[in-house]
Formats: C-alpha cells, structure tokens, sequence
C-alpha cells in the first residue's frame, strides 16, 4: 500500500522540481534521475545509495516492475499495480498542471493527504 509518508516524499519532491518531467529529450525516455537533477515518481523513493545508472539505461533496460519484485524492500509495501501507477503519472503528464492533478488523484483513490509545501 502506498503510505503517506511515501507519498509526502513522491509529491513534495515532484513539487520541488515544478511538476516537470525527468526526461531525456535526447534519448526520449523518462528517467529516474535525469538531467538537471530532476526524479522522477519512483526515482525520488529510491535511495541515493542504491540508484545504479544502469536502472536508465535504454540499452540494458530501465528499471522496471520485475525490478521492483527484487527490490522489494527498497519500496515497503506498494504493490506491482501501485508502481506502474505511480510511474505512469509522472511518464504520462509533460504538463505540470496535469501532472499535479495526477498525483491529487492517485491521493484521493488511496485515501492519502496531499501534502502542504514545506
């Protein structure tokens, strides 16, 4: 299940960054840590400590769901479906405002608080 404190940290860290996408124009892929320092959903849960260049690699493959099944851990609780969820309103919103909303939604579904600006 997605906790509150999980989603305190997806979302004030989306909104430190202006609702903008971790995104490689280059190479057209949303990435966990992209240029300009940016994360993504899942990249801002993933701990410095355990982020491997290799999680944004096109070649060898991005981090996915079968991914996260090995590193179970480093996500608590969050179910595979909740991953995807999380991911895709990040990857499917290049407008902050619709992004913003995404994430107000995906609270609202899973009875969370979206939380104040620090």
């Amino acid at each position: 299940m997605i906790t509150q404190e999980l989603f305190d940290t997806i979302y004030l860290g989306l909104q430190a960054q202006g609702w903008q996408r971790s995104f490689d124009a280059q190479r057209d892929l949303c990435m966990y840590r992209g240029p300009e320092g940016r994360k993504c959903a899942i990249g801002h849960l993933i701990p410095d400590d355990e982020y491997d260049r290799a999680m944004d690699d096109d070649v060898v493959g991005v981090f996915n769901c079968d991914d996260f099944h090995r590193r179970r851990d480093m996500f608590l609780n969050i179910t595979k479906s909740q991953f995807s969820e999380l991911q895709y309103a990040h990857d499917s919103n290049d407008e902050p405002e619709g992004m913003r909303a995404a994430f107000e939604g995906i609270a609202g579904k899973y009875g969370l608080k979206v939380p104040a600006a620090s």
